[in-house]
């Protein structure tokens, strides 16, 4: 066996509901990639795999790889599985006595159809409410009592602390959530209901609202809180065996676990975190396209990402990646963190098509790993977008995945047929092309709604195409939309582990305490962010880093007095002085106008801070991107492949081995590239130009 030079490099997994992606970074900035199918029973055997194929690639051992490895970071689909899926663990839940039915309030619609698509949302007669994720006997009320100002005004009462929470043990609690009335002003009660249990239950995970989100919001406080304890025993368990795994085959340092901030935390601490994680591998591409935009010159970009079960569309304008101001991580459940902007829709490669005898339909459903597409033969029968590439011609059978699998086009017509083509009496051709036109217009319009309806224009944007899917669609879609330049990454299929692999380590703490903008605020502001800067300060020394190689931000929630939602300002100054205010209120009201538009602001209204932040962050090594090592190119003899167009029927198209594209030459399409981890489609008119780097731009025609 040969050693691969992998010393001070990065290796980065993101398993996703079909396939597992690696990408492993050398000290010289060469790339290398490999993709398995995901094994949503067991994750972890997913990851070796993957690690498995990229050691018989590299010619040598997955020891080597990992003992040769600096930095191994990972994002995870198994918090967002048990989320979806219900299957956490079982909580007991403990409010301030009269509080017990918060969850089951909600805040009025939002807690039954926030966080659905806007067309579901509306329909509300026929939108079911969601699963709960604790029984109404198992949330109980605890007597206490602390105002908003943190002032104790009916002490904890120990002896009904203790029966109360004695009862939830014995019905089978494995795991607590205390959600105390102001506890993020005053923490005291819940630390002390912590204390009991573990006297009564050692070693039973516990959530804190005043740890997991000290902010106003009672109901979005509640439901994170919960959520991290129904889903922390789960998370907590795989992520420390895939340490030790891991460590028994030659890492040496512990893995680190991607967030919805797009940072990374220690496999230590996902107990206390786990909430954080949920729907961190899509947010991992973002990072990515950032580094890359940072490398091509792109400061606007759009990011696409098709995979097999869902498109994710992000925008980035700027160095910093936008935020969420009220992310949902499932339907009805509103969390209190920050996490990056993401607008998802169930449009991927598995995604089934249908019809109700009137209509073709796809998604949002999918047809997942298992069984997968019809053509994957694993016993899938329902017809899906990639079963429909297979049949218009742009996904070749015989050398799916470089050859490694192969696809069975007849269970792919055949699905089509009996499913789509002969309820809607047309051909299987038709069906199969009709498929493509309606996934492609799903995933142009989530484009639209990101860009367009927040007052973006996509001209001025360069539209980032990744995901092992999206290569065979971002030309159809993006030349809808009139997309300024349009990239397919070189390492464009395992994007998000790309970004996974180069992604910080990042931690983030904030608190609420509302208070008027004046001189009497200066002492409140700069109290909060000395405390939170003290609590950041500890996590980066606990995880083992230097604070002298870290950067920290500060920033205010901050709004209009008698308003119900804030802005959010970066504030670096870390500190706040009363020749300071005039300045805040200032940048401000920018701010609201970039927001809102022109004329939106109110002068002179009273102004109020709500909430403060303190970001710190310990860059990972990102080596810059090598060029792709110098080749003969020699002029080869390229083969011709019927497409099935709806609008032009069948044409010819090149098909073209991405090993043998010389960078900066013309190629024209109509065109397939074909790659071992993805195939890219090269519309009629279009024109297809590699860079140095090896990534794709494809110069697009009017639609």
């Amino acid at each position: 066996m040969t050693s691969v030079p992998l010393r001070f490099s990065n290796i980065g997994v993101d398993t996703g509901g079909t396939f597992t992606d690696l990408v492993l970074i050398d000290d010289k900035g060469t790339i290398q990639s490999e993709k398995s199918f995901s094994t949503p029973d067991a994750p972890e055997r997913g990851i070796f795999d993957v690690l498995e194929r990229a050691a018989n690639t590299l010619d040598t051992t997955v020891a080597d790889i990992l003992s040769q490895t600096q930095t191994f970071a990972h994002g995870t689909t198994v918090s967002t599985n048990a989320l979806i899926t219900r299957r956490g663990a079982k909580v007991g839940v403990l409010f301030t006595s009269g509080f017990e039915d918060t969850l089951a309030i909600g805040r009025g619609p939002i807690g039954r159809v926030g966080g659905l698509p806007q067309s579901q949302a509306m329909d509300f007669l026929h939108t079911e409410p969601p699963a709960p994720l604790v029984s109404p006997d198992m949330i109980k009320g605890i007597d206490e009592r602390i105002d908003a100002n943190g002032d104790i005004l009916i002490p904890l009462n120990g002896n009904s602390a203790l029966k109360t929470i004695s009862g939830l043990v014995a019905a089978g609690a494995e795991s607590f959530a205390i959600c105390l009335l102001w506890a993020f002003r005053n923490p005291r009660h819940e630390q002390q209901i912590e204390a009991i249990i573990q006297e009564i239950a050692p070693g039973i995970p516990v959530s804190l609202s005043h740890e997991i989100a000290p902010r106003m919001g009672e109901f979005e406080r509640a439901v994170t809180t919960v959520i991290n304890a129904y889903i922390g025993p789960v998370t907590d368990t795989y992520i420390r065996d895939l340490d030790s795994g891991l460590s028994s085959k030659g890492l040496t340092n512990p893995v680190q676990v991607v967030t919805s901030t797009g940072g990374a935390a220690r496999a230590t601490e996902m107990n206390r975190r786990a909430v954080s994680v949920v729907n961190s591998g899509p947010v991992a591409g973002l990072v990515a396209a950032r580094f890359l935009g940072d490398q091509l010159g792109h400061s606007k970009i759009i990011t696409a990402d098709m995979g097999g079960t869902s498109f994710d569309v992000g925008l980035i304008d700027g160095p910093t990646l936008e935020e969420d101001p009220h992310p949902f991580l499932d339907q009805g459940l509103p969390v209190s963190l920050p996490a990056v902007k993401l607008v998802t829709i169930g449009a991927g490669g598995g995604s089934i098509a249908w019809t109700d005898g009137y209509r073709l339909q796809v998604g949002p459903q999918s047809a997942g790993a298992k069984p997968g597409p019809a053509a994957y033969d694993h016993g899938g029968i329902e017809p899906t977008v990639t079963d429909a590439l297979v049949v218009c011609g742009i996904i070749d059978p015989e050398n799916f995945f470089g050859g490694t699998y192969r696809l069975n086009p007849e269970r792919a017509a055949s699905a089509l047929t009996e499913r789509i083509a002969k309820p809607l009496d047309m051909s299987v051709n038709d069906a199969a092309a009709g498929i493509l036109e309606i996934i492609n217009a799903r995933m142009a319009n989530l484009i639209r709604k990101v860009s367009i309806e927040s007052g973006h224009d996509p001209s001025d944007f360069a539209l980032y195409a990744y995901g092992g899917a999206t290569g065979a669609h971002c030309a159809e879609f993006a030349r809808q939309l009139g997309i300024g330049k349009l990239i397919i990454p070189y390492a464009g299929p395992v994007f998000s582990a790309l970004g996974v692999a180069i992604a910080d380590i990042s931690y983030s703490h904030s608190r609420s305490e509302p208070t008027i903008l004046s001189e009497a605020a200066v002492p409140v502001v700069n109290r909060n962010f000395d405390s939170l800067r003290n609590q950041a300060t500890m996590d980066m020394t606990d995880a083992g880093f230097n604070i002298a190689d870290c950067q920290f931000q500060h920033r205010i929630e901050l709004r209009y007095q008698g308003q119900m939602n804030e802005v959010t300002l970066d504030w670096p100054h870390g500190r706040l002085g009363n020749e300071d205010i005039a300045q805040l209120q200032q940048e401000f009201e920018a701010l609201y106008e970039r927001r809102y538009g022109a004329g939106t602001t109110r002068p002179g209204s009273t102004m109020e801070l709500i909430s403060f932040r303190v970001d710190v962050t310990h860059p990972t090594a990102r080596p810059s991107l090598s060029k792709l090592l110098p080749q003969n190119f020699s002029e080869v003899k390229r083969p011709k492949r019927s497409v099935y167009l709806r609008d032009r029927g069948y044409i010819e198209a090149t098909v073209i081995d991405f090993k043998t594209i010389a960078p900066n030459k013309a190629l024209a399409g109509p065109a397939i590239i074909e790659r071992n981890t993805t195939t890219v489609w090269v519309p009629p008119n279009c024109t297809a130009i590699l860079d140095d780097f090896g990534n794709t731009e494809i110069q697009l025609s009017a639609a």
